[in-house]
């Protein structure tokens, strides 16, 4: 496995997963009706990519919004992704993006990091005036 890319749709993520970076991206929109259509197909590839993970590995989140549905899966991707930190010689970064105004997601980011007991970067988007 290379590099796999999903197209985003304006209710489905774009997912990114590089394997020759370490670099796993979900961005866009998560506001499915069936997640369940979806993420399995996105989680079968990133177990593919935690069997033989890069050494680095670097999960970017930055989603304009998610629903509650899809909170479930992306929280089995985080959960797989942060686990790859216990194989020797390994190292896992999470950086989730977030709108500075955004409570909700910052509260969320907190909780998913508090469940799966890893730290996620909770990083605010920085706009430079023109």
């Amino acid at each position: 496995m290379k590099k796999i890319e999903i197209a985003g749709t304006y209710s489905s993520p774009k997912i990114v997963i590089d394997s020759s970076t370490g670099i796993i991206k979900i961005c866009g929109r998560s506001t499915m009706i069936k997640p369940q259509e979806f993420y399995p197909y996105v989680i079968e590839y990133i177990e593919n990519y935690c069997n033989q993970p890069h050494t680095k590995s670097l999960l970017i989140i930055d989603l304009e919004h998610f629903n509650s549905l899809s909170s479930r899966y992306l929280l089995m991707i985080i959960e797989l992704i942060s686990k790859i930190e216990y194989k020797k010689g390994h190292h896992v970064k999470i950086n989730w993006y977030f709108e500075s105004d955004d409570i909700g997601i910052k509260e969320n980011i907190k909780l998913f990091s508090k469940v799966i007991q890893f730290k996620i970067n909770a990083i605010e988007h920085q706009y430079e005036l023109v």
